[in-house]
């Protein structure tokens, strides 16, 4: 309901949405909570904001394969390829049922000439 908010501009509604979540979400919805949360740090532009929401889904839930590959896609934009390389290599084994952190790491093993 938050992101559906952010997105038709109902920041102050989206915020509340959000905020009632977290007070009463347990440990497993409160990962997916703090992803969506990133996606809107990332809309706004805040992407400081959009990486520290990324780390809480994983304190939540270490397998928390979205988060993962996000937070890889945020690395590859500060410049720390390792990094990246290792998040989207733990979102792959994760869950081996996306395709986006396959395609990530690919893609970035292409730029970086090791086919």
């Amino acid at each position: 309901m938050g992101l559906c908010c952010f997105y038709a501009s109902q920041y102050d509604i989206a915020l509340t949405c959000f905020e009632r979540a977290i007070a009463i979400g347990d440990d497993q919805v409160l990962a997916d909570i703090w992803y969506n949360i990133a996606h809107v740090g990332i809309g706004i532009g805040d992407l400081g904001l959009a990486y520290h929401a990324l780390k809480i889904p994983i304190s939540h839930n270490p397998s928390h394969a979205e988060s993962f590959n996000n937070l890889g896609v945020l690395e590859l934009r500060k410049g720390e390829v390792e990094q990246a390389k290792s998040n989207f290599q733990q979102a792959a084994k994760s869950a081996n049922y996306l395709f986006e952190p396959v395609y990530n790491v690919a893609y970035l093993f292409y730029k970086r000439g090791e086919f």
